[in-house]
This record gives structure tokens, sequence and C-alpha cells, in this order.
């Protein structure tokens, strides 16, 4: 029994460590996916300054070091910005998500009062009420995105829907359509909301015609093409995915090349496509 215990601890330990090697080995491969991605798009600002490459966060497959990488480049600028959107592209966004238009005014009013409400001395943040939410605004701006999840109206489902339709970054009142997330779009456009949903599960690949003249003009705003979000999901032989997101602005006030402003552990996206390429054996994948 003592061999038999032994040799099953032993057999624990090893898989335990080839896990975290596994781990280590997908993160090591996002960050240099990530880095590539940078290095690409400072190479193509210095080629086109004037910004003519589109950046809608469509996703390449490729191969890097023994592993398959899904990358996508997504600009910030197409997505709402949390401190600078007007309250009536708020309501509209989501509305659009399938929100009755009492919950949308009162979200958006939320996400408002949030980033805006005048400063209280005697306000603590620390105070919650029920469901844990802030009792008061944060009364500052948004850092992150991820502090959506105390405003108060915005439950998990609602925080998980707008996660990747929404930027602290863009510092613009509007969207630009042309790099808009693909259910972002659809639903400023006035598309069902059943559509909307789809192309949030499956963004990619779509038919949308970004010139579409149901999207509001005057949500419309050109973006400089100063910050990125890019989107890296590895997938080892062995199964072992990761997936990672960092926003990159190319425009820092400190006069640097470019800054890496967040990386967060991002969210599965295309677990299937890239289990069908390995199935393929990898047929047709380019290198990174």
């Amino acid at each position: 029994m003592l061999i038999i215990a032994f040799m099953d601890s032993g057999r624990l330990r090893l898989q335990a460590a080839f896990n975290i090697g596994s781990a280590n080995e997908a993160s090591y491969v996002a960050e240099s996916a990530i880095n590539l991605a940078t290095l690409a798009l400072l190479t193509q600002r210095e080629a086109s300054p004037t910004g003519e490459t589109i950046y809608d966060g469509t996703p390449k497959f490729c191969a890097l070091d023994r592993a398959l990488v899904a990358l996508a480049v997504e600009d910030e600028a197409g997505k709402i910005d949390l401190n600078a959107a007007r309250p009536e592209l708020l309501q509209a966004a989501l509305l659009g998500l399938g929100l009755s238009e009492r919950k949308a005014q009162e979200a958006a009013s939320a996400i408002v009062a949030f980033r805006t409400s005048p400063t209280d001395a005697t306000a603590q943040m620390s105070s919650t009420r029920a469901g844990g939410k802030p009792t008061t605004s944060k009364e500052g701006l948004f850092e992150t995105i991820m502090e959506l999840d105390q405003v108060s109206g915005v439950d998990p489902t609602l925080f998980r829907a707008l996660l990747p339709l929404v930027t602290v970054h863009s510092k613009t009142a509007g969207i630009d359509a042309r790099s808009s997330p693909p259910a972002l779009f659809a639903a400023l456009s006035g598309f069902p909301v059943e559509a909307v949903r789809a192309l949030a599960v499956q963004p990619y690949p779509n038919d949308l015609n970004r010139s579409d003249p149901r999207f509001p003009a005057n949500f419309n705003e050109r973006g400089s093409q100063s910050a990125f979000l890019i989107y890296a999901e590895v997938r080892l032989a062995t199964g072992q995915t990761i997936a990672r997101e960092a926003i990159l602005d190319l425009r820092p006030p400190s006069g640097k090349q470019f800054a890496i402003r967040e990386i967060r552990r991002g969210q599965s996206r295309y677990a299937d496509r890239l289990r069908a390429i390995i199935a393929a054996n990898g047929a047709g994948v380019p290198d990174c």
C-alpha cells in the first residue's frame, strides 16, 4: 500500500509539474505574439502615418514555436469610451443589445454618474449596498473597463456583454464605424436583437457593410488610431490553451514610441477553430 501510495503521489506531482510547464509555455507564446503584433503596428505607423489600415479585430491564425495562435488587433476608437461617450450613445447601444428603454436609460445614467458625480468628502467607496455595488460613484474617470462591474444596474450578464464593446482609451465621444466590433455596429444600426447576439457570439466572418446608412451619423467619429487592443489566444499540441489581451498606446504622454497600458487574461474566442486546425495538422497555417 505504501509503494502504491508513493507511486500515485509521484504521478500526480509529475502531472501537476507538466501542467504548470505547459501553462507557462503557452503564456510565453502569447506574450511573444503580442510583441510581434506591437512591432507590426509600429512598422505600419511608419509606413502609413495617415492610418489607412483598418484594425477591426478580424483574427488571423498562425504558428509560433510549435503552437497555434489566434491573433487579432482591435482599434479602440471603434468602441464606446466609458469616460467620453455621450449618454445618448450609451443608451442606444444598450437598447440595441436588448435592454428595455427604462433599463437602458438607467444603466446609461449610472455609467455617466459613476464617472462625473461631484466629490463628497464624507463618501467612502468601501461602503456598499446590497449586491456589492458601491453606494457612491467613483468620483473620477474609469481607469479600466473592469470597473463597469461596480456600476449600479450593471449585472454580470450585462457586464460580460459590454466588455468587448467598451474602452477607456479612445478619448472620443463617438465611435469609428470602420473598426467598431460587429455586435456594436449592428446594435447601433438597428439590427434585430437576435442578429446582434449572434454577432457577439461569432463576430467573424461577417458580411457587414460599414457604410450602412442605418448607422447613426451623429455617433460616427473618425479615430486617430492611437490605442489598440491586441488579443492572442494560444493552443499547444498538449491541449493547453491561454488567452491574453494587451492595450497598446502608440502616443503616450511620455513621448516614447509606445506604452502598454494593460495586460489581462482574455476569454477564449477561437478554441473550436484552433482545435480544428490542430486536427488537420496545421495545414495551410503560416508562421506568425
